[in-house]
């Protein structure tokens, strides 16, 4: 009995070894190609226009393109150098449920997302 105790507890350090040392990587959604529209009615805060697969960035009822819908989005953390109206750039996007622009007194509020990372252009 202690044998078959001995094995069990064996068993179970070494599961939780196991676990403790695997490598967790986060999920990086999709690369998607944006353009910049401009700064967004709070400062510090860009509006991007995600493109389709076409580039035209035209706006269609329920398509998806990674996890977000064609369109407007709005970042806080654009970096520095692609925050220019009109630059292209290939980003990865993730939903930011956590805060937005405050904006007052505006006609419409874009949903507001982080860049995960700039993506290559390889």
């Amino acid at each position: 009995m202690k044998s078959v105790l001995s094995l069990v507890v064996l068993y179970l350090l070494l599961a939780l070894l196991l676990v403790s040392c695997a490598e967790q990587e986060e999920a990086v959604p999709a690369c998607l190609q944006v353009e910049v529209v401009g700064p967004d009615c709070a400062a510090g805060w860009y509006v991007l226009q995600i493109m389709d697969a076409d580039g035209t960035g035209e706006q269609r009822s329920n398509q998806y393109i990674g996890q977000l819908h064609s369109g407007f989005v709005t970042t806080d953390n654009l970096p520095e150098d692609l925050r220019h109206s009109g630059t292209i750039a290939s980003l990865s996007l993730e939903r930011n449920s956590e805060y937005g622009p405050l904006c007052t007194a505006i006609y419409m509020k874009f949903p507001p997302v982080r860049v995960k990372q700039v993506c290559s252009d390889e």
